[in-house]
């Protein structure tokens, strides 16, 4: 298995390691609940780096992701960042992820999109399908870091890395800081519904930022978090994981995600997908909650009233429901908040409602 450069700084932690789409990740440190708590009142630090990151500069850059990217490139400001999808021609996901275009200061014309673990080989060669001569794309995945510090005292913890100088920086914005002698890539981007930063960061430099961020972080509670406490925030979110809740089977549309495709612009998959928006679609993505105790499963059945209804995608338990709950493709007339279904659990049927997503609202 694949390890991130922080292999050994999760070892030394007592993280308890678990594979994740050939890589080698913590799935939690002391106690997973403990981190899931600190994210929602204090900070917590994930190591994403298994994540791929592809830089993507040249002319021609931005046409090639104009054509490959559901979001308008020709609104992604220098220091932005935005989520969206690459499809295929029958508008199926080969994957989402967020692009971001680099502040000018580091370089003219030139973005970073992050894919799934899974799906880099693809994406690169999807992007080298569809480019010109005047593009260039480099797999930053194994030549830099990616961290994650999020939680509503992370900005606290970034100002006092950072040091006086520190301005807030805004949702979806990106700028370059120079954090512990090292030019970092800082973007106010996540994955858990809370404010927080992720950090791109050059590998030779990812150990001492990783100490310098935990250090200044001691006097606002945050901990180190694993893979475990993400998912359970990414699904209390609506979130989706790639391979669970979308994969080359389904469309943005059925996922209900339409708000992150611009039907004003030319893309590829945009006609399948025009026409799956008018014909309407035979499934949608929904959440839901269990009315007595038993965790959801992908691949766990949706029923109401013995009839076949849908699939689980995931499910976990939600400390802020204080209940097991999921997300799930049903036919499109059943994805109502408030209905009433049964979940397969173990071979039991299990009563449940649809809930509105997100199921984590601040307060």
């Amino acid at each position: 298995m694949k390890q991130t450069v922080l292999h050994q700084h999760h070892l030394q932690l007592q993280g308890k390691m678990t594979e994740f789409q050939g890589w080698q990740v913590p799935l939690h440190y002391a106690d997973a609940q403990d981190e899931y708590h600190a994210v929602r009142t204090a900070a917590g630090l994930f190591d994403i780096s298994y994540l791929g990151r592809i830089e993507i500069t040249g002319r021609d850059a931005a046409d090639l992701l104009q054509k490959t990217f559901t979001r308008n490139v020709g609104k992604i400001s220098a220091g932005s960042a935005h989520y969206g999808f690459i499809c295929n021609e029958a508008g199926f996901v080969l994957d989402d992820g967020v692009l971001f275009r680099v502040p000018e200061s580091q370089g003219e014309n030139r973005y970073i999109l992050t894919t799934n673990t899974q799906n880099t080989e693809k994406v690169l060669s999807w992007l080298r399908k569809h480019a010109s001569p005047e593009v260039r794309l480099t797999d930053m995945t194994g030549t830099t870091a990616h961290l994650s510090l999020q939680g509503p005292r992370s900005a606290s913890i970034l100002e006092t890395l950072a040091g006086a100088h520190f301005k807030k920086i805004k949702v979806r914005a990106m700028r370059a800081m120079d954090l512990v002698d090292t030019t970092v890539l800082v973007a106010r981007t996540g994955y858990t519904g809370e404010h927080g930063y992720e950090f791109f960061i050059p590998s030779e430099r990812a150990e001492a930022i990783w100490d310098a961020i935990m250090h200044a972080g001691s006097d606002f509670g945050l901990l180190p978090c694993g893979l475990a406490v993400r998912d359970t925030l990414r699904m209390e979110m609506g979130y989706l994981l790639y391979g669970n809740d979308i994969d080359e089977t389904r469309t943005p549309l059925e996922a209900g995600m339409v708000r992150f495709v611009d039907f004003k612009k030319e893309f590829v998959g945009k006609e399948a997908l025009l026409k799956l928006k008018s014909e309407g679609v035979k499934q949608k993505l929904a959440g839901f909650m269990l009315l007595d105790k038993g965790v959801p499963k992908p691949g766990g059945i949706i029923f109401s009233e013995n009839r076949e209804i849908g699939v689980v995608t995931s499910g976990g338990h939600s400390p802020c429901l204080r209940n097991d709950f999921g997300l799930g493709y049903v036919f499109s007339r059943y994805a109502q908040p408030g209905l009433e279904i049964e979940i397969e659990v173990k071979d039991r049927e299990i009563a449940a409602k649809i809930m509105e997503l997100p199921f984590y609202k601040k307060k």
